[in-house]
């Protein structure tokens, strides 16, 4: 009787084994899930994305969650401000496997207005990142110090070098001047430090702005540019962090321009409008053009419905958004354009309330955007406005096919250029005239 008794002892004990076996599968699958890419989005969480999926059917089809996004003040700067580079500075989380200290806050995103001035007067340069804090809505001057007072007018962006993030900046002019530097500089602001970069930008040439700036592949590039009081360039720079180099690339852009509002994604830079020159003032265009940094290639996209140039184009939710800008009337102006790489189409999103040009924006890409000073119309100001979604309306990833290689399309006025062609040299638009505009 006790052999038997054992054995079923034993019987009862392995199916016990069995069960908790399979709860632990079950348990890991399921957290799997919720950590792991969502195939569906490509770039969400499993679970997470805005969708409720309990459903009048019962589950069946998924329905849409409402989303609430908007414009809304923020604390004015601490200055009046244009020309500053914006920059969203993703939280950097500690890589220590200590478990963190009880009531630990996670860190989170901040936004940094890079270099800039107070007004169009010699010596009214910035000379230290100004930083707004999201969490307690203020804004700061932070202590480090930039390597000159060359900061107006910079393509400033995130790059990862060993795994960590930090803010390079490259190029820019001091207000008055007429001279740019090549400079290249990284600002940490994690600890608050800057440094040089014993890389200079080949392409400012003593007098060229950057134009257009956008990151793909951790890569800075720099399409076009303002060759101060002469004309605009089609060249087109690479900017490799690690090691810090520069390459020209081989396509050129279809128009000279400069000031280009230009965002990547999926790798692909896209650009709506773009500042041309008459030889005396600065005028707003529509060429509108994507660029393939892998195939180097120039192609066609749909053309932005308004003219606009001195101001940003983001990657939110995987399209573009053109941010206001502008000088020619009507402009400057606050309407947001937004492109979808999938249809090859534009429509109209929230306008933010205060029409300006030459302002500091970016966006973390999934819930908010950040913008603050230029001017507005003429004159600078401090007023600072946030876009934010309490909940993302990001919906998965895109999966435009870049187009061939072509002559975009342009506005009627100005007229496109020749087709792009290899140089070391830029090419640029006719002599000035007297009265140059303010670089």
């Amino acid at each position: 009787m006790k052999k038997k008794s054992n054995s079923k002892s034993a019987f009862f004990n392995l199916r016990a084994l069995i069960a908790a076996v399979f709860c632990v599968a079950c348990l890991a699958a399921a957290l799997l899930a919720m950590t792991t890419t969502d195939p569906a989005d490509g770039n969400r969480t499993a679970g997470v994305d805005n969708v409720n999926f309990v459903s009048p059917d019962g589950g069946a089809t998924p329905t849409p969650t409402p989303v609430s996004c908007s414009w809304s003040a923020g604390p004015n700067m601490p200055t009046v401000a244009v020309r500053s580079a914006g920059v969203y500075f993703p939280a950097e989380f500690t890589r220590s496997r200590t478990p963190p200290p009880l009531g630990f806050a996670p860190p989170h995103p901040k936004f940094y207005a890079m270099g800039g001035r107070s007004s169009d007067t010699a010596g009214s340069d910035f000379t230290h990142p100004l930083e707004y804090d999201p969490p307690s809505n203020t804004w700061s001057a932070k202590a480090s110090t930039f390597p000159d007072n060359q900061v107006s007018n910079m393509a400033c962006a995130v790059l990862n070098v060993n795994g960590g993030n930090y803010i390079y900046c490259v190029g820019g002019s001091a207000a008055g001047a007429t001279t740019a530097t090549d400079r290249v500089f990284r600002y940490n602001p994690v600890t608050d430090t800057i440094i040089t970069i014993d890389a200079p930008w080949p392409g400012a040439m003593g007098t060229i702005l950057p134009g257009g700036f956008s990151v793909s592949n951790n890569k800075l590039y720099i399409l076009g540019g303002f060759n101060i009081n002469v004309g605009m360039v089609d060249t087109i720079w690479e900017f490799t962090p690690s090691p810090a180099g520069w390459v020209q690339k081989s396509a050129h852009l279809p128009t000279a321009l400069g000031y280009i509002p230009a965002a990547t994604v999926l790798n692909v830079i896209y650009t709506a409008g773009g500042s041309t020159f008459d030889g005396t003032a600065l005028h707003d265009s529509n060429f509108s053009f994507s660029y393939d940094p892998v195939a180097d290639t120039i192609g066609n996209i749909a053309t932005i419905p308004r003219d606009t140039a001195e101001t940003r184009a983001l990657n939110f939710c995987s399209q573009v958004f053109v941010m206001g800008g502008g000088r020619d009337a009507p402009n400057p102006s606050n309407e947001v354009d937004i492109y979808d790489p999938v249809s090859n189409s534009w429509s109209l999103g929230q306008p933010f309330v205060t029409p300006r040009r030459n302002f500091a924006t970016d966006t973390d890409g999934t819930n908010a955007i950040a913008l603050g000073g230029g001017y507005a119309p003429t004159d600078p100001t401090d007023s600072m406005e946030n876009f934010n979604c309490d909940v993302s309306p990001c919906v998965g990833n895109l999966t435009p096919t870049p187009t061939a290689t072509a002559t975009p399309s342009v506005s009627a006025t100005p007229t496109s250029t020749t087709t792009p062609r290899p140089s070391t040299t830029p090419r640029v638009s006719p002599t000035p005239r007297p009265t140059p505009p303010r670089p």
